[in-house]
């Protein structure tokens, strides 16, 4: 059985070793590939997904390893890699013809999205999210995403938000397997005031985090397609998930009790309060922002998320 100390291990025998002036440097030369022209608006809109799909956990990186190697807590870099992995999303929801919503990200990628978005506190970025992936499931039909390993970040995201709608979410009906435990995470303690039954759910939920926790370059099966949907460095020792849920209970008048798990003692289990009133978007951000609202409106909201 995986352990906690293997994957912090595994984390820091990959990462500590960085030349961060030179990754820095490396950061700056993706923005060129923003400013290259294309033929037609679905293509700005393909392109910019690549585009923000690649730097956004680029960013996030960072962001996190000087955290846990410096001590350094750095807001650019914070509202770098939200911002960015918000416009992966809307570029994405964007981006099909006739502007049906409908998604090409997976649903694990995008519960990522929503939890990190949750933990630091940017709710309204999930909340804009939100309705394009319910119009997306609704859309697709059953069974479209194929053979796929049972899901559990989308799964957890989407029922936390759907329970705020009173909703119920049919995974069965279309043919998406999942994990029962993040669905029932949701159901039995997300709301929960008996403080022992919060708890255990959630050191479960982080005992969770580690078991599908990816280490590629160590176990050849530990990858997101086989169900280790953390496999971003940046989230191996993140508890983004119980603070998404410590966040999201707060929102909702309750308190959540701190719990004994290896995973809260990380540099990373820290309050991530991005101010965007303090960011300074790269000179390209929002005439592309403007160039994609201009195609379909439908994402005009994005312009006031991030100031």
């Amino acid at each position: 059985m995986k352990t906690f100390k293997d994957t912090q291990n595994y984390y820091n025998e990959n990462n500590s070793s960085l030349d961060y002036n030179e990754y820095l440097s490396s950061l700056k030369n993706f923005d060129r590939f923003i400013l290259e022209p294309t033929d037609t608006p679905k293509d700005t809109f393909v392109n910019s997904m690549a585009f923000f799909d690649i730097v956004s956990p680029r960013y996030a990186f960072y962001y996190s390893w000087l955290i846990n190697f410096k001590g350094r807590i750095e807001n650019q870099y914070l509202c770098d890699s939200i911002a960015y992995y918000a416009m992966l999303l809307f570029s994405d929801y964007g981006s099909h013809s006739k502007h049906v919503e409908y998604f090409d990200n997976p649903l694990f990628k995008q519960g990522i999205g929503l939890l990190t978005f949750m933990a630091c506190r940017k709710f309204d970025v999930v909340d804009n999210c939100y309705p394009f992936i319910i119009d997306g499931l609704k859309t697709m039909p059953t069974g479209d995403l194929g053979e796929i390993p049972p899901q559990r970040l989308g799964i957890l995201a989407v029922e936390m938000l759907a329970s705020e709608q009173n909703q119920i979410i049919d995974w069965d009906s279309m043919a998406i397997p999942f994990d029962h435990f993040y669905r029932n995470f949701v159901r039995e303690a997300l709301y929960s005031k008996n403080e022992s039954l919060v708890k255990e759910w959630l050191i479960a939920l982080c005992d969770n985090h580690v078991n599908w926790s990816a280490r590629p370059t160590l176990v050849e099966e530990e990858v997101d397609y086989m169900g280790y949907e953390i496999e971003e460095s940046h989230l191996l020792l993140w508890p983004f998930e119980y603070q998404a849920v410590k966040n999201f209970r707060a929102k909702h008048g309750l308190s959540t009790p701190e719990i004994d798990h290896p995973l809260l003692k990380t540099p990373m289990a820290i309050d991530h309060r991005p101010d965007f009133s303090q960011w300074q978007a790269p000179e390209w951000f929002y005439p592309l922002l403007d160039k994609l609202i201009a195609i379909n409106p439908k994402i005009s909201f994005a312009k006031d998320l991030f100031k």
